[in-house]
């Protein structure tokens, strides 16, 4: 007993001997983004025959030459970068020409950073898998930021530290309630018997000195 084979595999699709144009199934859109990498593209561009690139529609592209890792952040341009490309039929150098390739509006500007292992105790947990442990890692950026720039200063005695508000100390100690003021007491005056003897009364005419008269 014969059984014809299937046309397909899978339910509703058939079987065709060639595909149709290209243009019928996806629609393609091509951007260019230029690539600034600073100060290393003159010396380790042109030495690199390969390179290695993560991340380019992501916030934090990363790329790598050789061993040199380098963190991407994307910049938007205000106005527009015209890219041109070699002559390639073009041998003599004196005569050499470019050719228009695009225009472009974005661009992604790189820096060197430097891997260090994140510690599970301060930046993050360790992934343990079938035995294997998995350090995440985290990346640190080679050039010196504002605050090792103040660091630095002071070591060298550049800068001097910024001075301190000198801080006002608050006594728990409860303050002691004041005596109330005790009512003075009038010392009693006494007259003098001497100061009163001594008075004079005007109306005595009694004299000690003896009156005589001339006869």
């Amino acid at each position: 007993m014969s059984t014809a084979a299937p046309s397909s595999l899978c339910s509703g699709y058939k079987q065709v001997e060639a595909f149709g144009p290209d243009d019928e199934y996806e629609d393609e859109e091509v951007f260019y983004v230029t690539l600034d990498m600073g100060n290393i593209e003159p010396t380790l561009v042109p030495s690199s025959s390969s390179y290695r690139l993560i991340g380019l529609d992501s916030a934090t592209p990363f790329l790598q030459l050789q061993g040199t890792i380098l963190k991407g952040r994307h910049d938007m341009l205000l106005g527009t970068e015209l890219i041109f490309t070699d002559d390639k039929e073009s041998h003599d150098w004196n005569k050499r020409s470019v050719g228009y390739v695009a225009s472009t509006e974005q661009r992604i500007a790189f820096q060197e950073v430097t891997l260090v292992p994140k510690l599970s105790s301060r930046k993050g947990k360790e992934k343990v898998t079938d035995g294997d442990r998995i350090t995440a890692t985290d990346f640190e950026d080679v050039a010196p930021t504002e605050d090792r720039v103040v660091q630095i200063e002071r070591l060298t005695g550049l800068s001097a530290p910024n001075a301190r508000a000198s801080r006002t100390r608050k006594s728990a100690a409860t303050p002691k309630p004041s005596a109330a003021p005790r009512p003075k007491r009038r010392a009693s005056t006494r007259a003098s018997t001497k100061a009163r003897s001594e008075e004079q009364d005007p109306h005595n005419t009694d004299d000690d000195d003896d009156m005589y008269v001339d006869n």
